[in-house]
């Protein structure tokens, strides 16, 4: 006889990861009538969680819900990410190994491989319709991909596309399905380029012997799906925190609710609204917050009544009051009684603590919140956080924390590009691509990761120079060769005047700054020369600009041993190496550029 679904929730409000570790430990979970797990079982039981990090935190949660002791953990792992099952294709337990279905499943494509070749199947279709287009039709055709930078950034949004499509189990071959022939032109268009994906990208996916990172995850959840049915587990089997957004997670759930020491632990449900707007909810309201946790509930076949708690709701009225404020627009009506259902005293009471700030510019709201996360901090006693769509406003906090000593763990990470590596890797290419602009040429030269085989003192001394003896002054020439012409005239009155232009600074400058300033030149120039040998307007694959692009890096940041170890080092540094590890695997395909559009391609990766 098969069990009862099993599904509970953690009220919002409630830290979500030790309320669920104190659940596990005190017997609560799987079966609320249990008893607290000898310590020999817990390595027996099976915990699920969305992602990698999460799993982590799970660790930490269950040292702080044992009050420090040792403890020998259940097996966590992530289902959430396309790159996270392969926990899943191995089997989750030594009971249960993966059937052999599983472990023929084909690898993924690489994220780096799949967008590299999307951008060259996007050139390749823009010059097959140039190819058969007058003039004036390509001046009436809509804009299209003109550059790789161009191209890399349609493929993004291809990739998302197929990513969408597949997550869905769709068939990316009905493409042609979307639009009639007699609707607009425009629309034929759009079904004319998503032809890469159903026609072209096949032949790539068969080519390489893999397939897309979607495909693999549905291919890995279904097969973990039908080996619980079939061989169902004599051992807790929990999945928590899991949304059920992905419909090969969502059937994986229902088989996982239903085994006999199964349940599945949700975050957040709201069991306070009333039951007309939760009925609006889904299918009705695909923008309210609850609508992917009302959709999981009807395919597991169950009524938010059969959701018991997993522990008490201590903030019952406030977030009654915020289920209200976001009732589905269909239901709104029932405002007009709020005052019936939630009278004003208990709002007030509910609503406790609960401080509003107005700031007059992003600048001041990001110094407001890192003052209130400051505070916090110095106080020893008080956990916060800033929960924020904002990455602006996020990375601002994070500064300014950081300038004051206090380091501070971003879960959604930081762009490359933010990064000391990052920057040094993209001021190298926008040298060229500005033409040795004088603000790009200074970042270069002052940054600090800068060194060019000197001591560090020279590299600035010599930057200062030639900042004020070329870049302060009107320079008709181009390129390195222009700044070493200005750098070589006079510095006296009558040579400044023939310049056209004097600065101050320069009178109080010896000869050996003026020396000083061309040896760093010179090491600039030299540092260049992988770059410089591919400036021949022709075109050249990914992987010989990649490498010229990392030789001169590597150049730039040499110290005086030759080390270029500080340009790859600490986290930044290790995640630029794995990224443009990436791309020399990649690099070797069919995409083909000239250096001159290296430099944007290189910012749209």
């Amino acid at each position: 006889m098969a069990s009862p679904p099993r599904v509970l929730t953690v009220p919002a409000g409630t830290p979500f990861l030790p309320c669920l570790a104190e659940a596990i430990l005190a017997g609560r979970l799987p079966d609320a009538a249990g008893k607290p797990p000898a310590p020999l079982d817990l390595p027996k039981m099976t915990l699920l969680l969305p992602t990698r990090r999460a799993c982590k935190a799970m660790q930490d949660a269950f040292l702080t819900a044992s009050g420090g002791r040792a403890l020998l953990l259940p097996r966590i792992r992530p289902i959430g990410g396309a790159d996270e099952d392969e926990s899943l294709i191995q089997g989750l337990s030594e009971d249960f190994p993966a059937s052999a279905d599983a472990l023929e499943v084909p690898p993924a494509i690489d994220a780096v491989e799949r967008h590299l070749a999307l951008t060259s199947l996007v050139m390749r279709w823009h010059q097959a319709r140039l190819a058969g287009l007058s003039d004036a039709d390509i001046e009436s055709r809509p804009a299209q991909p003109q550059t790789p930078a161009e191209a890399s950034g349609l493929a993004r949004g291809l990739a998302r596309l197929m990513d969408l499509v597949e997550t869905e189990g769709a068939d990316l071959s009905r493409l042609a399905e979307l639009a009639p022939a007699e609707f607009a032109e425009q629309w034929q268009q759009t079904l004319d380029f998503l032809k890469i994906l159903a026609q072209a990208w096949p032949a790539v996916l068969t080519a390489s012997g893999k397939i897309s990172p979607a495909e693999r995850r549905n291919r890995v959840l279904a097969l973990e799906t039908e080996r619980l049915t079939r061989q169902p587990p004599e051992t807790p089997f929990i999945v928590a925190g899991v949304s059920g957004s992905i419909p090969a997670t969502a059937r994986l759930m229902q088989v996982v609710a239903g085994l006999p020491q199964g349940a599945v632990v949700l975050s957040g449900l709201d069991l306070t609204l009333a039951d007309e707007a939760w009925a609006a909810v889904h299918p009705g309201s695909p923008s309210h917050p609850q609508f992917r946790l009302a959709g999981l509930l009807a395919t597991l076949g169950l009524e938010r009544k059969d959701v018991a708690e997993l522990t008490a709701n201590q903030y019952r009225d406030r977030f009654a009051f915020v289920g209200e404020a976001l009732r589905p627009a269909a239901t709104t009506a029932a405002w007009r009684d709020i005052g019936e259902r939630l009278p004003p005293e208990r709002v007030e009471t509910a609503l406790a603590g609960i401080e509003r700030l107005d700031a007059g510019s992003p600048e001041e709201e990001a110094e407001a919140v890192a003052l209130i996360l400051r505070r916090a901090a110095e106080d020893g006693q008080t956990t916060a956080a800033l929960i924020s769509p904002d990455r602006t406003l996020a990375r601002r906090v994070a500064t300014r924390l950081e300038s004051w000593g206090i380091a501070v763990d971003d879960s959604a990470g930081r762009p490359l590009s933010k990064t000391a590596p990052g920057v040094l890797l993209d001021l190298t290419v926008a040298c060229l691509a500005s033409d040795w602009a004088p603000a790009t040429l200074l970042g270069l030269l002052k940054h600090p990761l800068t060194r060019l085989g000197l001591p560090i003192a020279q590299v600035r001394r010599g930057a200062r120079m030639l900042e004020l003896r070329t870049l302060r002054r009107p320079n008709l020439g181009r390129g390195l060769d222009g700044i070493g012409a200005m750098l070589g005239l006079g510095d006296d009155a009558e040579d400044a005047d023939a310049a056209l232009g004097h600065h101050a600074a320069i009178s109080g400058m010896a000869a050996r700054d003026r020396e000083l300033a061309a040896l760093v030149l010179g090491k600039l120039e030299t540092a260049f020369t992988p770059l410089f040998a591919l400036a021949d307007g022709g075109a050249h694959s990914l992987h010989d600009l990649v490498s010229a692009h990392v030789a001169t890096a590597e150049a730039l940041a040499a110290d005086e041993t030759g080390s270029a170890d500080a340009l790859w080092s600490e986290t930044s540094g290790e995640t630029a190496a794995l990224y443009f590890a990436r791309l020399l695997e990649a690099g070797s395909g069919p995409l083909r550029l000239s250096l001159a559009d290296y430099p944007d391609l290189h910012r749209s990766l």
